[in-house]
């Protein structure tokens, strides 16, 4: 059995959807009368590869696939710690439901006077794989932080560590120029140990995108991308692109190891991957995509207690993350979202 099948309780996986969508009018959603009256709503979340959609209208999970002028359309759909909202690359009903980050203001002070002048976000991809420079606002240059990465390919077998190092001939996106990496490639399957010789390989993305495979060393050149698996990386635009669910079939997933356990300038100090890590895809990103913080000690996602405005038509909900974890046979078990809402 893969790698994936052992992925722990608080991670995403990529793996498309092969299970049959789950049953709507699953939510508990309860009434409290208090500081003005409010919504608690508890969406079980827990599964890997469905979305379950919630409903403001309905108060209650529902099926997604329904046009938005139907009574049961979705307006917030919940897996593991993703959170995406019906609107851009999310939709598949032609949703326009936006949002916008208030921060960690008090949830009951929010009013209808808080939409007023600002940003709405539609969902889009969103890449794990996203600090791996920083940039100068003042030059417009970039500088490789040489932060370190592993990974599970796009086999779902195999353990990777890697750091991009630097690029070379880079220039206006989408051009990146040659890209200079330095990784491990674990060749035995399910193995979590990442010591050995570190080797180096180059991709060309100055003219187009560039794949990268890492158990050849090589760039490659898939004929379809988004039906290949000959790939675990694409360099394109800036972005580090892994291959999996909205970008192709592969079953990668990434793990930012600089924070806790590597230096950035020491990939060799990375060792083993901890079985307790969360791993992350790509995944559609939407204005509530950044509700938790990670605690690298315990490895649970706690909520960084932000209030979201969802606009959809000219309907206004506030909404604030509780809780990730439900209590089940004394155990805190991810997945299982807690939030207060109310229309305004």
């Amino acid at each position: 059995m893969g790698i994936l099948a052992a992925i722990i309780a608080g991670c995403s996986s990529n793996n498309n959807p092969v299970a049959p969508p789950p049953p709507p009018n699953t939510a508990v959603s309860v009434y409290v009368d208090s500081s003005g009256g409010f919504w608690r709503s508890q969406v079980d979340a827990s599964s890997y590869t469905n979305f379950m959609f919630f409903s403001f209208a309905t108060k209650d999970t529902t099926s997604t696939g329904v046009p938005k002028v139907a009574a049961n359309y979705w307006d917030v759909g919940f897996r593991r710690e993703i959170i995406e909202l019906n609107s851009g690359t999310s939709t598949n009903d032609s949703g326009d439901c936006m949002g916008t980050d208030l921060g960690a203001v008090n949830f009951f002070s929010v009013s209808r006077a808080d939409t007023a002048g600002k940003s709405w976000m539609a969902d889009n991809i969103g890449y794990f794989i996203d600090n791996w420079y920083n940039y100068n606002m003042q030059t417009h240059q970039l500088t490789n932080n040489r932060y370190v990465y592993s990974m599970v390919d796009a086999s779902g077998q195999h353990y990777v560590k890697f750091r991009i190092d630097s690029l070379v001939g880079a220039g206006m996106p989408p051009s990146m120029g040659t890209i200079y990496l330095s990784y491990y490639y674990q060749d035995t399957a399910d193995s979590r140990n990442l010591s050995g010789t570190i080797l180096h390989g180059t991709v060309n993305a100055s003219s187009g995108p560039g794949f990268f495979k890492f158990s050849t060393g090589q760039q490659v050149t898939p004929a379809n991308p988004a039906t290949s698996t000959d790939w675990d990386l694409e360099f394109y635009n800036y972005n580090v692109i892994q291959n999996d669910g909205p970008n192709g079939p592969g079953a990668c997933l990434a793990f930012f190891a600089f924070t806790t356990l590597a230096d950035s300038t020491n990939l060799a100090g990375f060792t083993v991957q901890p079985s307790d890590a969360p791993m992350f895809a790509d995944a559609q990103s939407s204005a509530l995509t950044n509700w938790y913080d990670y605690n690298s000690q315990t490895h649970q996602l706690p909520s960084k207690n932000h209030v979201y405005l969802i606009r959809t038509g000219g309907v206004y909900h506030k909404v604030k993350i509780e809780s990730y974890y439900a209590n089940i046979g004394g155990v805190p078990v991810s997945g299982h979202y807690t939030f207060v809402w109310k229309q305004l």
